[in-house]
């Protein structure tokens, strides 16, 4: 099945006129449901609503065989809805499905210019004004592991921010499935310092929602607070701001820290992260504390073509082709790095410690989503023209890949959604 390629957000706006538990009283307000038969830009109903525009299926979560992503609509006239679905991998059929009706204080869009929570990612296509770089779709490269960790372990509550134009003040919270929101910055006591909490994200445990935020020092913050009891904020890490740009929060390793770069991906284990690291480039590093990218001690990927886009296990990285000069030896492909055979000085090798490639050579752009857990299987979305739909491949060389066709997954794991995981 083919599905036409997303047209620029822009289009879209003129047609619409643009690794959890516990709750506690709501100091904020409640939302209402979606009217009935809400479409997002792509002419077919959202997957994870059915045509009274009702959730489908079971809304349980099984904790392993199932591949799970989460996609958004902004109607002009109705509030936000936020759905989340579940596939299962042997069938690619849809066994789950569950949707957010969002307030509307949260926020979704960007503010100065500014990306002040992962809905945005989630959501711009839907946005008005919103023209994605090079014309492709924005969830064609939204960072799934960062809106992932939007959501508690079992989908039943999702981390938001909210802003107040008129005080500047932005808090974070959480929906429920039922549209209640739950702020856990709270008003505050007194002459004090307005709140700009941002970037709100799930601990694993659903115990606290991490977030970043700047002090009136312009110190940079990574805190927490308890979806329990008083909300109290934790601080996990203070200091200056990275000095790479666009940089977001994401959460890993045991125990849990919180890592600011341009696009981190943990591994398995959290003990190491690929990203960009100033002064070494695209490299790997070790996960010891909260805040910036460590830089003593990275392994700089010899591989200058490697993009970063997940790990196969704790010591193999997945590389998707980037733009890298004339003369490419991995164009519209993936590989992987044995990352344990890096090493600390630069390599004559430009491939070192590389596999071979894992598709066929064609012309399509090739955009990798989600890895098996067993590491063996790799789904990804291949783009032919104005067509894109979803693959998924052995991670063996060779291979041939096997085209996804059923309606529901082939939209939203080849079109319409962020993929989130494969658990």
């Amino acid at each position: 099945m083919q599905f036409t390629h997303r047209t620029p957000a822009f289009a879209a706006a003129a047609a619409l006129a643009l690794p959890l538990l516990a709750g506690c009283a709501s100091s904020g307000t409640t939302g209402t449901a979606g009217a009935a038969g809400t479409v997002p830009p792509s002419s077919v109903t959202p997957a994870g609503q059915n045509a009274a525009g009702g959730s489908t299926g079971d809304s349980t979560f099984r904790g392993k065989d199932l591949v799970i992503s989460a996609g958004c609509t902004v109607p002009a006239s109705r509030p936000a809805t936020v759905w989340v679905q579940g596939f299962d991998p042997s069938t690619w059929k849809k066994v789950v499905s569950v949707e957010f009706t969002l307030p509307a204080q949260v926020v979704i869009d960007k503010r100065d210019h500014e990306e002040l929570s992962a809905l945005y990612s989630l959501c711009a296509n839907d946005l008005p004004h919103e023209e994605p770089a090079g014309g492709t779709a924005t969830s064609d490269a939204a960072f799934g592991p960062r809106v992932r960790q939007l959501f508690d372990r079992d989908f039943t509550k999702l981390a938001v921010v909210t802003a107040d134009d008129r005080t500047g003040a932005r808090h974070v919270g959480y929906v429920d499935r039922a549209g209640k929101f739950t702020d856990l910055t709270g008003d505050g006591n007194g002459f004090a310092t307005t709140p700009k909490e941002q970037d709100a994200l799930f601990a694993p445990d659903g115990g606290s929602v991490w977030f970043t935020y700047l002090d009136a020092a312009r110190r940079q913050h990574i805190a927490s607070r308890s979806t329990s009891g008083s909300h109290e904020i934790t601080e996990q890490w203070a200091g200056e701001p990275p000095a790479t740009r666009d940089n977001i929060l994401l959460l890993g390793g045991s125990p849990l820290r919180g890592l600011l770069g341009p696009s981190p991906r943990f591994s398995p284990d959290g003990t190491r992260v690929s990203d960009f690291v100033l002064g070494s480039g695209r490299s790997v590093t070790s996960v010891t504390a909260s805040g910036p990218l460590a830089t003593k001690g990275a392994l700089a990927l010899p591989d200058h073509e490697c993009e970063p886009s997940g790990w196969v296990d704790n010591h193999t990285l997945l590389c998707a082709h980037r733009d890298s000069g004339p003369n490419p030896k991995h164009l519209n492909n993936f590989w992987t790095i044995d990352v344990d055979r890096l090493q600390p000085e630069a390599s004559s090798q430009t491939t070192d410690g590389a596999g071979p490639d894992l598709l066929p050579m064609t012309d399509r752009t090739n955009l990798p989503v989600a890895v098996s857990p067993d590491g063996k299987r790799l789904l990804f979305r291949s783009v032919q023209g104005k067509v894109e739909q979803p693959y998924v491949n052995a991670l063996t060389p060779g291979a041939q890949p096997q085209q996804i066709s059923g309606q529901d997954a082939a939209t939203a794991l080849g079109y319409g959604d962020v993929v989130l995981e494969w658990r």
